[in-house]
């Protein structure tokens, strides 16, 4: 895995000590990844694996235990049959209910038994920050036990219960056990091993670093759309539509003031979007979503461009025109008309950066710019606006 061979090396480090691994970051930054590529490294092999994950919509009590025991024999357990059922959401569990601390220490006791034989095993909490209260309990308790036990979670903020979630986080990570490591993104070289793996050249890795902010999910989803294709697609080519529909599917069933707002937002600009129609209550549940982030002023952004790509590309052209007609007419800079020139020639962003003397970074936000300005939803889209008003030459 590109970048992450510090933390698959604290992972192992951790395995012969049987301490806590607490992994954070951002989706996509390849947390499940490489815990599974950790664990089929492990030496000595663990006895057991108990991995489990809460469900991301209406999660139930313990769903953690419920995916962690599935399809285990457990009839030989030392705990009571009858909570073990309820814990696990067995369609015959009995109807009787039980004090919240009795099924805590059912569940503790099932997880220290069945982790307990040689050489030891490993407890999985993967998606720390969607699991339901009990589970989040559990996990915290799961501290205790003799075993590697390893958990990953987005930021606390972005969990079904936040507080909760930041208290066990807090937690884990505070004990003499815990190692904490948090992924980032990946940075332009690290993004170069990734597309020279693929493509056999580390070509357009700083565009495409821009592009997708370093995250290695929306890095591989591009390589896998234009595998064949030449590493220049990756930074320029439009986002294919399985791509789009995967960066937005977080905004189906948003109120649609969050909706129009990032709509506005990828035609606009943040700024501008927010500046036309002030909604703080929105630009808190985009943040939450993941679409958007904080710069250091407290000002409004997505995240990467690509998701502003994204979200453009599904805006619907009657709603794109009455967006648009709202704005202003913004003039072109001196310098954005010259970039645009280029890309309307064809120049990649290396080439527009060569010409005039400027870094690709800063060709990235005029691109990102000229996007906005023009009500274009790509550099193609961009190029056309330029040429059917003479700005191609």
């Amino acid at each position: 895995m590109a970048g992450r061979a510090e933390e698959l090396r604290a992972i192992s480090e951790a395995w012969a000590a049987r301490q806590i691994v607490v992994i954070t970051g951002e989706a996509g930054m390849g947390k499940s990844r490489l815990v599974a590529e950790a664990l089929a490294v492990l030496d000595p092999a663990p006895a057991t694996v108990l991995a489990g994950h809460a469900r991301s919509h209406a999660p139930a009590p313990y769903d953690w235990v419920a995916s962690a025991l599935s399809g285990r024999d457990l009839g030989e357990l030392g705990v009571p049959a009858d909570a073990l059922g309820w814990l696990t959401q067995r369609p015959d569990a009995p109807v009787r209910r039980f004090a919240p601390d009795t099924l805590l220490r059912v569940a503790v006791d099932a997880v220290r038994e069945l982790t307990g034989p040689a050489p030891g095993g490993v407890i999985v909490v993967e998606d720390l920050h969607h699991l339901d209260p009990a589970s989040l309990s559990l996990v915290a308790e799961l501290a205790t036990v003799p075993a590697l036990l390893v958990v990953t979670s987005r930021p606390p903020t972005t969990a079904a219960f936040p507080s909760l979630a930041g208290r066990v986080l807090a937690r884990l990570s505070g004990t003499a056990r815990s190692v904490r490591r948090h992924l980032g993104p990946l940075n332009p070289a690290e993004t170069g091993c990734v597309i020279e793996a693929a493509f056999g050249s580390a070509e357009y890795a700083e565009e495409t670093q821009a592009r997708t902010g370093g995250n290695p999910y929306w890095l591989t989803e591009l390589i896998a759309a234009h595998r064949g294709d030449s590493p220049r697609s990756l930074a320029e080519a439009p986002l294919p539509s399985h791509v789009a529909a995967m960066a937005t599917e977080n905004l189906s069933g948003e109120d649609p003031a969050v909706i129009r707002l990032a709509h506005s937002a990828a035609l606009l600009g943040a700024a501008e979007a927010i500046r036309s129609s002030p909604d703080d209550e929105s630009v808190r549940r985009l943040v939450h979503l993941g679409l958007f982030e904080l710069g250091p002023g407290g000002e409004p952004e997505f995240r990467y461009p690509l998701l502003r790509e994204a979200v453009a590309a599904t805006v619907l052209p009657g709603e794109r025109a009455a967006l648009l007609a709202g704005e202003p007419d913004t003039p072109l800079t001196t310098r954005e008309r010259e970039v645009l020139g280029r890309i309307a020639a064809g120049m990649t962003n290396q080439q527009v950066a060569s010409s005039l003397g400027i870094s690709v970074r800063t060709v990235t936000v005029h691109v990102s710019n000229l996007l906005r300005k023009t009500g274009s939803g790509s550099r193609t889209e961009a190029a056309l606006w330029a040429v059917r008003r003479g700005l191609s030459g």
